[in-house]
């Protein structure tokens, strides 16, 4: 007899130990292209300092400390002297594209210095194909909407390390693919409203004395026939409209079913906001505690996420926000990479950040799950 396959995850559950086995270094596929944030003036260096910016930028991502000229002149493989790599670490202090912490100290970047890395990139690196199979089996597996926006979410924080958001396209702008309304009980029913985005809500429904199997398919004809191929952003009026044109025998149960459909309609956000990766920000050295502090608190305003989301990935590929390029004074101390998808309507995901962060890898990565999150998303709403 075989013996049985090891215990997997739950249904609907994110892998985690293939994701780990998925995070780490590995050969690239074609880079992706990076991103110039919009009214951020370019600074013009010769190869010498470009590459000498790179190696600071790379190694204080790495190693968290001030990174000095013997240092930069061994990583980068400079044939000139220390002093050189000096002088010119000077010159880009002066540029505004890194600081020195103290005198004795070697230099960091600055958030300009940032922005001018993730400028110069010009095509992010691209994950190894291990990766690339781990978000694809893990998003392309999910058995519907909700669970693929949560699984994003946690497939992006396993794979970067820093704080996932991911916005559900906007449920205004949707419409209603499906209704339907069975009887659960004699005083019961089950309302289904799916919309074109794949959105699904289940809503139970308590029936006036003496509704039966036949006034439920009425109701659920008139519903069906008046508002399915609607925007979810007209149900609302339509809906008193068919309470007032119901006939006698069918208003109460046309106001009940009514009642709970509207209810749904009108608390429902205009989008849902997933957030993972708060426990991994907490344990970043790289944000002091004031910073940390607020940056959870604004984790949990999630209205005040969406809007920062889809403002942020405005346009086409992934987007950058680095430190002092945010408006709100919270995230001065972070970096946000987002980009769009879109399938019916448009949704937002990105990571969320120090600025000290692998921007490459964020970039690549934010790419990749955006492409697969489409794809499973044009799947799990076509129609049939």
């Amino acid at each position: 007899m075989a013996a049985p396959a090891p215990a997997g995850p739950p249904p609907g559950a994110v892998d985690v130990e293939r994701l780990r086995l998925a995070v780490g270094p590995g050969a690239g596929d074609p880079g992706v292209d990076a991103v110039t944030s919009p009214g951020v003036a370019p600074v013009d260096l010769d190869d010498r300092k470009r590459r000498v910016l790179r190696t600071v930028v790379t190694e204080f991502v790495t190693t968290g400390q001030p990174v000095g000229s013997a240092h930069v002149v061994a990583v980068a493989g400079l044939d000139v002297s220390t002093a050189t790599v000096r002088n010119d670490l000077a010159a880009l202090e002066e540029l505004g594209l890194v600081s020195q912490p103290h005198a004795s100290a070697g230099r960091v970047p600055t958030d300009r210095g940032y922005r001018w890395f993730v400028d110069d990139l010009r095509t992010a690196p691209g994950l190894d194909p291990r990766r690339r199979a781990a978000i694809e089996e893990l998003l392309g597996s999910a058995r519907d909407v909700e669970e693929l926006l949560a699984r994003t979410a946690t497939v992006l924080t396993q794979l970067t390390r820093l704080v996932a958001l991911v916005i559900s396209p906007a449920l205004e702008t949707s419409r209603l693919r499906l209704v339907e309304l069975v009887a659960l009980t004699p005083a019961s029913a089950l309302l289904l409203l799916v919309s074109d985005t794949g959105r699904v809500e289940k809503l139970a429904v308590e029936l006036p004395p003496g509704t039966d199997e036949r006034d439920l398919d009425r109701v659920r004809t008139i519903l069906a026939d008046r508002l399915v191929g609607r925007r979810v952003a007209e149900v609302g009026p339509l809906l008193r409209t068919l309470c007032d044109e119901a006939p006698t025998d069918l208003r109460a149960c046309m106001r009940a079913v009514a009642a709970e459909a509207a209810a749904a309609v009108r608390e429902e956000r205009v989008h849902e906001v997933y957030v993972g990766g708060q426990a991994a920000l907490a344990d970043d050295a790289a944000l002091d505690r004031s910073d940390l502090s607020r940056l959870l608190q604004l984790l949990e305003e999630r209205e005040t996420l969406a809007r920062l989301l889809e403002d942020a990935a405005d346009g086409e590929g992934p987007r950058v926000r680095i430190g002092e390029e945010h408006a709100q004074e919270d995230l001065r101390a972070t970096s946000l990479v987002a980009q769009r998808y879109r399938v019916v309507t448009d949704g937002s995901l990105g990571v969320l950040g120090p600025t000290r962060m692998d921007y490459g890898g964020a970039l690549a990565t934010v790419r990749a799950v955006s492409d697969q999150l489409q794809r499973t998303l044009r799947d799990l709403t076509a129609d049939g």
